[in-house]
């Protein structure tokens, strides 16, 4: 525009730019000499390289920093680019070398986090993966009677391949919990994948080092059960399981989100609104893929997943019990035996509606069908009795019973006696007889014999627990006397509180020889 005649008023109002950049432009132009010819002859880029001055490091060599280390050095705290770039600078031993300036440090270094960030997509085989979360949002239900709000835990699976998503909610987060989200996912899947991809809850994980992971002894039950291996999500690697993040997401902002002002009174509700939106979200049709979630699912991937075994998993409530010396076990009042070998140890027992298992250690040493209604009932397997009760532990056999009972007294032998005599597998007798015997230690021997005496007396079948309510009452008893004695005491002092001085029984003791009269 300057050769065809305008000024630079012009050129400025034409470009809407400032009047020093106009005129500095047209005398670098006539600094480098070009001529009208030669513009139209050129293009921009050569103009703009004979526009450039010549850099006084056009030749330098330049410091190439470790963006990779430092990369890992600005992830932790209070680490600034400002500091990386010092200590780039002041490491540079070669002094052929020039270190970058900190604007093109910068530019430098977010080229190198744009270019590291780079990922792969993962490409997922159909009915190979399940991965399962929790969600971070929570919802809420709430007590009809006090008002109280109550949260709730909201269960996440999802199948990459298709997307498809199961959600549910629970009181909490534990292994309960956590082994009905999995076994109500895949029944609304209709069948079980090769892999579960859990995060390293406690739940699923008992601990992540760097090289090993150990799985949950109850998880580990669970996969099992339906022939599926765990392989948790790495530590801090988000991108493991990004399809269940996504999934976690799209149930708290369309889910949890839309039902945040609806008052729900119990869990049941409340699942039934969450389930009915799960299908919604599974029918909607995809934005950037032809179909929905369930039509993927139902046409490529259902068919790949393995069928479900014929009966669910039971969820199982496991606890340690001691092995007593009747070789039973005690579990809600019934008593179940195990082999007379593990006579004192602990075991651990696995719970369930209709079996009772007991384990020691990794051995499954006994297995009983669950017994219901009246306490003290016993489960006795002939397997898991001494040919010889008497030679299995001399410590413990009727007689020491017996001889400890005579120590106390004849009232105890007596009650001793009969509870051993009650009982078709004399061992069964041994535990009443120890709790019985049990209740004359810190100096209760006398009580003890006194309260078998009665109970003797009476004809009443000798319990532990008859037992000891009597003695209890015989407490009772003479509190109420020495009570009674105390106060018929005082009232008697204070009777003779007004009557004068009253000579003692030995002013009127009979005189004895020696005695002088008067």
């Amino acid at each position: 525009m300057h050769f065809d005649g305008y000024s630079q008023r012009d050129i400025c109002a034409a470009l809407k730019c400032g009047h020093s950049k106009v005129s500095r432009l047209i005398a670098e132009a006539r600094r480098a000499g070009i001529k009208r010819e030669a513009v139209k002859s050129i293009t921009d880029a050569d103009i703009v390289r004979m526009l450039t001055p010549p850099s006084t490091k056009a030749n330098a060599n330049y410091a190439t920093p470790d963006f990779e280390r430092l990369a890992k050095e600005l992830e932790r705290p209070d680490v600034t680019r400002k500091l990386l770039w010092y200590e780039y600078c002041t490491d540079i031993s070669d002094d052929r070398l020039v270190p970058y300036q900190y604007s093109q440090f910068c530019n430098l270094f977010d080229e190198h986090l744009r270019i590291s960030k780079a990922t792969y997509r993962i490409k997922h085989e159909p009915g190979k993966r399940m991965f399962v979360d929790w969600a971070g949002s929570v919802g809420h239900i709430t007590e009809a009677v006090t008002g109280t709000v109550l949260d709730v835990y909201i269960f996440v699976a999802c199948m990459p391949y298709s997307a498809m998503i199961y959600a549910e909610g629970f009181m909490d987060m534990k292994q309960t919990a956590w082994t009905a989200g999995h076994i109500h996912s895949l029944e609304y899947f209709g069948g079980a994948p090769a892999i579960f991809v859990p995060d390293n809850a406690k739940t699923a994980v008992v601990r992540a080092p760097i090289y090993v992971t150990l799985i949950n002894e109850r998880y580990d039950e669970l996969a099992r059960h339906y022939g599926c291996a765990v392989i948790p999500a790495r530590v801090k690697k988000h991108r493991d399981k990004a399809l269940v993040e996504n999934a976690v997401n799209i149930v708290e902002k369309s889910i949890l989100a839309a039902i945040r002002n609806i008052k729900f009174f119990t869990l049941e509700e409340l699942n039934e609104e969450i389930w009915q939106r799960v299908d919604k979200i599974n029918a909607a049709p995809f934005q950037r893929r032809p179909g929905s979630r369930r039509e993927i699912f139902e046409a490529e991937e259902k068919d790949c997943l393995k069928p479900l075994p014929p009966c669910r998993f039971e969820l199982a409530e496991y606890k340690t019990v001691k092995v007593y010396p009747d070789y039973h076990v005690q579990i809600d009042s019934m008593r179940y035996s195990v082999p007379y070998r593990l006579v004192g140890k602990d075991c651990e027992a696995r719970i369930t509606t209709d079996k009772i298992t007991v384990m020691f250690g990794k051995e499954t040493v006994a297995a009983h069908q669950r017994m219901y209604g009246r306490k003290g009932q016993c489960s006795t397997l002939p397997e898991h009795m001494p040919k010889k009760h008497a030679d299995y532990d001399a410590k413990w056999t009727p007689e020491r019973y017996q001889r400890w009972a005579d120590t106390i007294g004849p009232s105890t032998r007596t009650v001793i006696d009969r509870i051993l005599r009650e009982k078709v597998i004399v061992e069964q007798a041994f535990l009443p007889c120890m709790n019985v015997l049990g209740l004359a230690k810190k100096g209760r021997r006398e009580l003890l014999e006194e309260a078998c005496t009665s109970v003797v007396a009476k004809d009443q079948v000798p319990t532990y627990s008859l037992i000891k309510n009597t003695m209890e009452a015989i407490k009772t008893k003479r509190r109420l006397s020495a009570v009674a004695r105390t106060a018929s005491i005082e009232e008697r002092e204070d009777t003779l509180g007004n009557a004068g001085h009253v000579r003692g029984s030995e002013y009127y003791r009979t005189k004895k020889e020696g005695d002088d009269d008067f």
